[in-house]
């Protein structure tokens, strides 16, 4: 199949781009103000809905697509547990769900690396 080096590069494009646009939610994923994580936990089920918008036909790069969107999920839900700890005023939750949240930018940043690495070919 020779055509399909030009719709993997395309796929990646597409899924790299919207990642790119996204990916801003991710990187400030921290603080202590309930209202706020609960607006980042709606911002991140956005973000997971627009990554698996992104129509893929390559097996690898919709494993990466759906990882890419869990991680958002998993992202917002503890955002949520994040602003509900902190609203009960409970701190040992909070400090379990803000140190939960705080594990997703190495799990983001190596996720981001396997997908530029295979669209590069160097996967």
């Amino acid at each position: 199949m020779l055509g399909g080096c030009d719709n993997k590069i395309g796929q990646c494009n597409a899924l790299i781009e919207v990642i790119n646009k996204e990916q801003g939610p991710l990187k400030s994923a921290s603080g202590s103000d309930p209202a706020a994580l609960k607006k980042l936990a709606d911002t991140l089920d956005n973000v997971a809905k627009k990554v698996e918008g992104v129509e893929l036909k390559d097996e690898k790069l919709v494993g990466f697509r759906d990882d890419y969107a869990s991680m958002a999920k998993e992202l917002g839900k503890a955002s949520r547990d994040t602003a509900s700890a902190l609203e009960s005023n409970d701190p040992q939750k909070a400090a379990e769900a803000a140190k939960a949240m705080k594990g997703f930018g190495p799990r983001e940043s190596t996720l981001v690396d396997n997908i530029n690495n295979y669209c590069r070919g160097t996967s």
